[in-house]
């Protein structure tokens, strides 16, 4: 690799599209508002478990990009 593929990996994600992301298996999704806020959702029994602002999701996003090794 070189040097400058070292210093300048991917920026976090950011969200700002409608839809849902659904958890891995769980029957629980996140869905996505035009506003960029969001919703927790329990997709068995359709309950919305938590609302996010767009700051609070955007955050959710940068942390979990940052646990899998991905920041800047």
């Amino acid at each position: 690799m070189s040097q400058q593929q070292l210093l300048n990996p991917p920026a976090p994600p950011t969200l700002h599209e409608t839809g849902c992301l659904l958890l891995a298996s769980s029957g629980f999704y996140i869905r996505l508002h035009e506003d960029g806020s969001a919703s927790l959702v329990d997709g068995i029994q359709d309950i919305t478990l938590a609302d996010f602002t767009p700051a609070e999701i955007e955050g959710i996003a940068y942390q979990l990009n940052r646990k899998v090794g991905n920041t800047r």
